[in-house]
């Protein structure tokens, strides 16, 4: 399903909307906890926050040569540029963790809009060839997500020191995406020459109509890493930095071929890290207004790929297929504290 700039719009609209009618409930919240002088700021509490955000990146699926072999058989690229949607977070700590050490965990829930996210493209180097190692074949196609979910734990420790606080993390992740790849067009040797003859640009582009591959990924993190807060005024600045292992599910259907066939991957071995950085800003003794960046570099898995056609064949190739994630993140969030 392909957003208009008008439906972008209106959604942008409507959460501006919402910011605008809550503004008199943060005003009233924060006089009345200022008369009534209810929070000492000492003990443990809850924030739940919500807001939109955006993934801008690339999601590579990767076939191998060779089991055990460093060279590409078939890379293809799943543009993510970019993906809306919306999240929802629960929080538990020390309301004022530069008073003492503490404890925090959190988690967080995000899920997309289905959309039209760019374009995927498919890249072979088949063999033989008459130039060993060339570009042989190459295809480009829309991409639509047509869903994305996220789930994040986030627990630790939390040390003041100075006028930091520095926190210590404990993370699992849960990713899914799911992709189709729509009309768009082939560019192969239009002689079907063997051994294969290098790809180049003068080859036909032939055009494609209908849905040729859909393409799936589940990703588990597990990681840990650190980061620092650091108060000023009615701002609360943060860093830090998660690193971890990665493992990954990921299940390819080619529709177009015949017969029609699946491979599912199970995929591991993969390096994780995460750099994230932003700022709260403190609009009343109960709302913030929070804006974050992020960015997740996930290096290659590997692992095996079970194959079955429509014909009923199967069979397990070990240690023929990859996959890889880089992606920005940007969250703009609305804080409640309690």
């Amino acid at each position: 399903m392909r957003h208009s700039p008008k439906s972008i719009v209106f959604f942008a609209f409507f959460v501006i909307v919402f910011a605008a009618g809550a503004l008199p409930a943060w005003a009233e919240t924060r006089a009345s906890a200022q008369a009534e002088n209810v929070d000492s700021g000492r003990g443990y509490g809850f924030a739940i926050s919500t807001g939109l955000g955006f993934l801008f990146g690339t999601s590579y699926e990767i076939v191998y040569q060779y089991t055990g072999e460093k060279d590409y058989l078939s890379e293809l690229q799943w543009n993510i540029k970019p993906l809306l949607f919306m999240g929802i977070n629960l929080d538990f700590g020390l309301k004022n963790p530069m008073k003492k050490p503490g404890f925090f965990a959190g988690l967080g829930f995000k899920s997309a809009l289905p959309m039209e996210t760019g374009i995927m493209e498919d890249r072979d180097w088949m063999q033989p060839s008459t130039v060993p190692g060339a570009l042989t074949h190459f295809s480009s196609h829309e991409n639509h997500t047509r869903a994305a979910l996220f789930v994040n734990h986030d627990a630790g420790l939390s040390l003041p020191l100075r006028k930091l606080v520095l926190k210590f993390h404990f993370n699992l992740d849960y990713m899914y995406f799911k992709w189709e790849a729509l009309n768009g067009y082939t560019q192969y040797d239009p002689a079907d020459s063997y051994p294969s003859i290098p790809w180049n640009s003068g080859f036909p582009k032939i055009p494609f109509s209908g849905t040729g591959i859909r393409y799936t990924q589940h990703w588990f993190l597990l990681s840990t890493g650190a980061g620092a807060e650091f108060p000023l005024g009615r701002f609360t600045f943060s860093a830090s930095v998660i690193i971890g292992l990665s493992n990954c599910i990921a299940t390819d259907e080619h529709l177009s071929r015949d017969p029609p066939f699946k491979t599912t991957a199970y995929l591991s071995n993969g390096f994780a890290i995460k750099p994230k950085m932003g700022t709260f800003f403190s609009l009343s003794n109960r709302f913030d207004l929070g804006l974050f960046f992020g960015y997740l570099y996930i290096g290659e898995t590997r692992g095996g790929s079970l194959f079955e056609d429509t014909n009923g064949v199967q069979y397990f190739i070990l240690d023929i297929e990859g996959a890889r994630l880089k992606v920005f993140e940007g969250n703009l969030l609305l804080r409640y504290r309690f």
